[in-house]
């Protein structure tokens, strides 16, 4: 009878750690790819396309603005409305659209950039979902997902029996190696 119970109990392990790990296939993945990128932060951004053209400018400040926004307009060839313009000082000018572009002018360096910032498609969303950016219901699942991932992480050391059962030594320094690494890195 305790052979029968013992069978049970390690199929039933068996299909757990197979439906929920089925589960969690997506999740990681969204999480994966989103630590990547948010690990990469120096080198881009993950959450937007950041679009930046720069030219340079044969007017000066003393046109009015109404020419000032045409010249530039023609120079870049955008077709946005325009949202709003303000001097930021004698020397500096900017340009802002409807779309989310700004075109800054510096008639110092006779020189306009136009930068346009547009979300990146996915990242975004998977960042916000890293980060918590979601607050509160996102706690929940993220805290029931840590948990399948203990779940997951637990029972596959009762996956395999005999020789290759992560309870002998040649299988079982690879666990105490996993635990090892974040600790070593940790205190030194």
């Amino acid at each position: 009878m305790t052979k029968k119970r013992g069978i049970k109990w390690f199929r039933l392990n068996r299909e757990l750690h197979r439906d929920i790990g089925y589960f969690c296939i997506g999740l990681t993945v969204v999480f994966a790819v989103s630590g990547i990128a948010l690990n990469h932060v120096n080198d881009w951004n993950p959450n937007y396309v950041v679009e930046r053209i720069e030219r340079d400018i044969d007017f000066t400040n003393k046109l009015s603005d109404k020419v000032v926004n045409q010249k530039l307009l023609g120079l870049f060839v955008i077709d946005e409305p325009i949202k709003a313009t303000y001097w930021e000082s004698p020397k500096v000018y900017k340009i802002f659209f409807d779309a989310g572009g700004t075109l800054s002018v510096n008639f110092v360096h006779q020189q306009a950039i136009f930068e346009h910032v547009r979300p990146r498609a996915v990242f975004k969303q998977f960042n916000r979902l890293h980060l918590n950016e979601a607050k509160k219901g996102w706690i929940v699942f993220s805290d029931i997902y840590a948990g399948l991932l203990l779940f997951l992480s637990i029972s596959a050391l009762f996956m395999v029996k005999g020789k290759y059962s992560p309870w002998r030594f040649r299988r079982g320094w690879l666990v105490i190696l996993g635990a090892l690494v974040p600790a070593v890195y940790i205190f030194l």
